[in-house]
């Protein structure tokens, strides 16, 4: 993760301004909600909302909408900073090597790290590295603000996570697994690819084809089986842990509307909750899927490290 570190470290300011408009995005988002729940209280008890509060409501609407917005295209911009500069120190890299070197370069195993690791890296980044910096962010605020107005509700409608947390890094674990056996499988069929454009005057020269063919076709067959394995593996585990976030859904709901029966709790701040549990429990529920993906990054750029380099200042826009 050095490098990741490096790449950022060149862009730290769009990096902060990225991180700042990710929290607040999820603070006007929240506090609109607020705003929203005083409305359906006002309503609940019988008065119509006075023109000011559905006024202020809509421009907090606008004030999320610009802001979500911005935080999209400074990420975006963020993301493609980093890409950008990772594919030009990659080129850099091979612009420094002394001739000799250069000669001794497999140009399979090069072209093969560009169109499988570069292109992996640069998707991630672009998918999910923001994102899940955004619902990091999401998850504390809300979770802080859960805490500030009922602790009890908070605790009795996610005190199953704990043990739904469990089955999440169990099967966090499994999908690693597979993730790191279908990688396994392409660099196999990587290197066999390399071994093809080394020898193809000999293979040529001897009519080999037939043996070399077979042989590509038995790695590309065992890369594509350990492939739809980890998808495989991955859906159905993930479909598992998305019916298990229903369940503090569904507490949140029973508990939540017995308080509002007895008068503990407003109708508005129980919309609230039942609004904003997304961004508690959802987080919890998709870390199968996010250490997965971070796992397969994380392999990634440990494989180009030593093949990125990176001088100075970013100035080769």
């Amino acid at each position: 993760m050095l490098l990741f570190i490096k790449l950022v470290h060149r862009r730290v300011f769009p990096a902060l301004a990225a991180l700042l408009f990710c929290g607040l995005s999820a603070g006007i988002a929240l506090v609109w909600n607020l705003q929203l729940g005083t409305i359906i209280n006002t309503v609940s008890a019988g008065v119509f909302p006075p023109f000011g509060a559905v006024r202020t409501a809509f421009v907090l609407l606008g004030i999320t909408g610009v802001f979500n917005y911005l935080k999209n295209h400074i990420s975006g911009y963020f993301c493609e900073l980093i890409t950008h500069d990772l594919r030009m120190g990659y080129a850099r890299h091979f612009a420094t090597l002394p001739v000799c070197e250069t000669e001794n370069l497999n140009a399979g195993q090069e072209l093969s790290r560009l169109q499988n690791e570069i292109a992996d890296v640069s998707a991630y980044i672009n998918a999910n590295l923001v994102q899940l910096a955004d619902d990091g962010i999401k998850f504390f605020i809300t979770l802080i603000w859960f805490f500030t107005v009922n602790a009890r509700l908070v605790l009795f409608a996610n005190g199953p996570c704990i043990a739904i947390l469990a089955y999440v890094v169990f099967s966090s674990k499994i999908i690693g697994s597979a993730v790191r056996k279908s990688q396994q499988a392409r660099g196999r069929m990587n290197k066999y690819s390399d071994s093809l454009l080394t020898l193809f005057p000999v293979i040529k020269l001897y009519n080999a084809s037939g043996m070399t063919v077979a042989g590509y076709d038995n790695e590309t067959g065992e890369w594509e089986k350990q492939t739809i394995t980890a998808e495989f593996v991955q859906a159905r585990l993930m479909s598992l842990s998305g019916l298990l976030s229903t369940v503090p859904l569904m507490i949140l709901l029973l508990v939540g509307g017995r308080m509002v029966i007895n008068g503990a709790l407003t109708i508005g701040v129980l919309y609230i909750f039942l609004n904003l549990s997304r961004n508690v429990s959802g987080v919890m529920m998709n870390l199968p899927g996010y250490i997965a993906a971070f796992r397969r990054f994380t392999a990634n750029m440990k494989l180009l490290e030593p093949k990125v380099l990176l001088n100075g200042r970013s100035d080769d826009h």
